[in-house]
């Protein structure tokens, strides 16, 4: 950011720092309040409902949260939907986009409308859990990855990305003897990382937070994701899976720590991934600015 030297300008940085700043401590106060939530002793929880800054740190929430087998279950469950999701999504999503590039597809126009059309109209709910259910798929953690093979906007943003990529490399792969899914491999795929990064990150937040699809077809609660045991311990407020801990602090504590304690270890996996994809982002918009 280039920095004014006339009074007017500095005050207009000042004026835009100061938003900033704020907007940043209202995006991260949520976040704050429930970490400290978390971490804070019973006795300390039950005396205030705001806490900005504990005055003793207790991980006592944590070990009751990782000592419960259910909530490890449903971790590795959301792991394994999660990581199998986005590798398939995004398999799926750019073989789809890739052909559609391609001005020598037979049908291409209709191709591309036909899949529009899926983004506005559906065949509602009751009918897709009929086809669910007839496909064996009730129960079973391929509900939660198999019928959401494709996003048409991701597609969407994917097929604009492989329209930038200059045609003349195509043609000379092709010169040397190159087909296309060696050119989709070797060529496109390499070549649109950052693009890839970025619709694999929403993919992978998507799944993450998947908890409709368990709720209309998981009855199994051994198949739960952590989405769907935090929404049950939240909303439906089940205690099931906290009793029995060998604690001082009694079922009062559920209320407030261990809930905070579950949305902590729910939100931290994609806080994490979230910066070794960042710099993907930025590679992608400079990309973009630069071809445009």
């Amino acid at each position: 950011m280039v920095k004014s030297t006339s009074l007017s300008g500095k005050l207009f940085d000042a004026t835009n720092y100061f938003l900033l700043i704020v907007m940043a401590l209202i995006t991260l106060y949520p976040f704050w309040y429930v970490l400290v939530g978390s971490v804070i002793p019973y006795e300390e929880a039950i005396q205030s409902t705001l806490h900005l800054f504990p005055k003793r740190i207790s991980f006592e929430a944590y070990d009751f949260v990782f000592s419960k087998n259910t909530i490890i279950k449903s971790l590795l469950v959301s792991l394994f939907v999660t990581v199998a999701g986005t590798l398939y999504q995004l398999f799926i999503t750019a073989i789809t986009a890739y052909p559609l590039i391609k001005q020598d597809l037979p049908g291409r126009s209709a191709i591309f409308l036909f899949i529009i059309f899926t983004m506005f109209f559906g065949g509602g709910l009751i009918p897709y859990y009929l086809l669910i259910k007839s496909l064996g798929m009730v129960n079973s953690l391929a509900v939660m990855i198999l019928p959401a093979a494709i996003s048409t906007y991701n597609m969407i943003v994917l097929k604009t990305f492989f329209q930038n990529i200059p045609l003349e490399l195509e043609e000379s792969a092709k010169i040397d003897g190159a087909g296309y899914m060696k050119i989709f491999f070797r060529i496109i795929i390499p070549l649109s990382v950052p693009a890839l990064a970025t619709i694999a990150l929403f993919i992978a937040v998507g799944q993450w937070n998947n908890w409709y699809t368990p709720m209309l077809f998981l009855n199994d609660k051994a198949l739960w994701p952590l989405a769907m045991v935090l929404r049950d311990i939240l909303i439906n407020n089940n205690m099931e899976l906290t009793r029995g801990g060998s604690f001082v602090s009694e079922e009062f504590m559920l209320g407030d720590t261990i809930k905070n304690a579950v949305v902590i270890v729910s939100v931290v996996p994609i806080i994490v991934v979230y910066p070794f994809i960042q710099k993907h982002f930025v590679k992608g918009v400079m990309i973009g600015s630069i071809k445009s």
